[in-house]
C-alpha cells in the first residue's frame, strides 16, 4: 500500500517527480519568435522514456508539438539532462496563443501535464487616436501605440507619417503628442516596435479640419510690373488666406462693368483706356474681403500722337516756304531779266493771305505760277491728312 502512494504522488526512495515553469504568462508580438521553458525532476535512476512539448486543448489528449502540422517548422524544443527544457516558437500567429505544457515519463511514472503551463498571448499594433481620428486644427491630439496585452520589458517605439518616419518614442505611454495640431498633420499614421520595423501597425488615417475664416485682406501683383506699353498683354493675380478657400472676382475703381472670375485676370492688347486702378475681392461661405488698389500706367499712344503730329506740322512749314522761294524765282523770271521788280516777301503770314495779295496785285501774266503755288499746297494740305488717317489705322 506504502509502494502505491509512492508511485501516485510522485516519490521514489529521496526523491520527486514534478515540472515548474518560471514565467506563467507571456505577451509576444505578432511575427517574432518566443521561447518557453521549464524545470523537471524525476529520480535520478529512473530514465527519461519519452518527452515533449504540446499545446493544451481542452478535451483533447496531448500530442507532441513538433508532430503537429500547424507548427511544422516552426516549433522546436530541446532538453537537457541537468532538468531544463526550453520550446521556441518562431514566425508567431494569433492562432499561437495557447498555453504550452510539458509532459514526460519515466519507468515507473508520467508526468502527463495536468498542471498549469505556461499562457502565450500573441498580439499585434494598432494606433488609437484620441478624442477621434477627425480633428479641428488647434485641438490636442494623441496617438497611442495600443497592443492587446503588455509586451514585455516595456519596448521603445518608431512612430511613421505617411510612410516617412517622423519621431522615435521612447517611453512606457507609447504616444505621440501632438499640440496644437496643425494642417501638416493630416495623414496616416503607423507604429512599430524598435528593431522590429518590419512589423509595422496598420495604417491609422488622422484628418485635420481648418478652422473655417472669412478671407483676410487679399494681396495684388501685376506681371510685367511698371509702365505697360500698349498692345501688349498684362495679368493680374490676387490671393488670400481663407477657408473654405476663397473665390474672387476682379472690379475697376468707378466701373463695375469688368466682374471678371478667377484668380488671375489678364488684359490683351491693352489700351491706355483700360488703364488705371483696379482691385479683388475674395469672398466665401464666411465673408468676403477687397484688396487694395492696384494701378495700371499705360503708355505708349499720347506720345506717338504728339511725335506724328509735329512731324507732320514741321513737313507742311518746310514745304510752304520752298514753295514760296520757286514762286519768287518763277515770277522774276517770267519777267525777262528784271528779277528785281520791287515786291518782297511777305515776314510770316498765313499762306491763304500771301496768295490773296499776290492775286491782287499781280497781272494777269504773272498768275500762272501763282496758281501752281495753290494747287501744290492743296496736295501738302491732303499729305498732312492721310498722314493722321494713317496714324488713326495703326492705333
Amino acid at each position: 500500500m506504502a509502494l502505491f502512494l509512492k508511485y501516485f504522488s510522485g516519490l521514489q526512495g529521496n526523491s520527486c517527480t514534478r515540472v515548474s515553469y518560471p514565467t506563467r504568462t507571456m505577451c509576444v508580438l505578432q511575427g517574432t519568435s518566443v521561447d518557453i521553458s521549464c524545470t523537471y525532476s524525476h529520480p535520478s535512476n529512473q530514465r527519461l522514456n519519452y518527452k515533449y512539448w504540446f499545446k493544451w486543448r481542452a478535451n483533447q489528449e496531448p500530442s507532441d508539438l513538433q508532430s503537429d502540422s500547424e507548427y511544422e517548422r516552426r516549433a522546436e524544443y530541446h532538453v537537457e539532462e541537468t532538468g531544463r527544457t526550453t520550446l521556441r516558437i518562431t514566425d508567431l500567429r494569433d492562432t499561437d496563443s495557447a498555453e504550452y505544457r510539458f509532459k514526460f515519463k519515466i519507468r515507473y511514472h508520467e508526468w502527463n501535464g495536468s498542471l498549469h503551463g505556461t499562457t502565450l498571448t500573441v498580439t499585434g499594433l494598432s494606433v488609437e487616436v484620441t478624442p477621434v481620428a477627425t480633428v479641428t486644427e488647434g485641438q490636442r491630439v494623441t496617438l497611442t501605440c495600443i497592443t492587446s496585452c503588455p509586451l514585455a520589458d516595456k519596448p521603445s517605439y518608431i512612430w511613421y507619417q505617411n510612410n516617412g518616419s517622423v519621431t522615435e518614442l521612447e517611453n512606457p505611454e507609447n504616444q505621440l503628442v501632438l499640440d496644437p495640431v496643425g494642417p501638416q498633420h493630416a495623414g496616416s499614421y503607423s507604429c512599430a516596435v524598435r528593431n522590429f520595423s518590419h512589423l509595422r501597425s496598420p495604417e491609422e488615417m488622422l484628418t485635420v479640419q481648418c478652422t473655417m475664416n472669412a478671407p483676410k485682406t487679399p494681396s495684388v501683383s501685376v506681371s510685367p510690373s511698371g509702365e505697360i506699353a500698349e498692345g501688349s498683354s498684362v495679368t493680374l493675380s490676387c490671393s488670400s488666406d481663407a477657408y473654405p478657400a476663397a473665390n474672387y472676382t476682379w472690379f475697376k475703381e468707378h466701373d463695375d462693368s469688368v466682374g471678371e472670375s478667377g484668380q488671375n485676370y489678364t488684359i490683351t492688347n491693352i489700351t491706355s483706356e483700360l488703364g488705371g486702378h483696379y482691385y479683388c475681392q475674395a469672398h466665401n461661405a464666411i465673408g468676403r474681403h477687397n484688396s487694395t488698389l492696384l494701378f495700371i500706367n499705360v503708355t505708349g499712344q499720347s506720345l506717338s500722337l504728339s511725335l506724328s503730329l509735329s512731324l507732320s506740322l514741321s513737313l507742311l512749314n518746310v514745304s510752304v516756304v520752298s514753295t514760296r522761294t520757286k514762286g519768287a524765282s518763277r515770277k522774276a523770271c517770267g519777267q525777262r531779266g528784271r528779277p528785281d521788280t520791287g515786291e518782297e516777301a511777305l515776314p510770316d503770314p498765313e499762306y491763304d493771305d500771301v496768295l490773296h495779295l499776290t492775286n491782287r496785285s499781280s497781272p494777269a501774266a504773272q498768275r500762272e505760277p501763282i496758281e501752281e503755288q495753290d494747287d501744290l499746297y492743296t496736295d501738302l494740305r491732303k499729305d498732312a491728312d492721310q498722314t493722321s488717317e494713317l496714324y488713326s489705322t495703326i492705333k
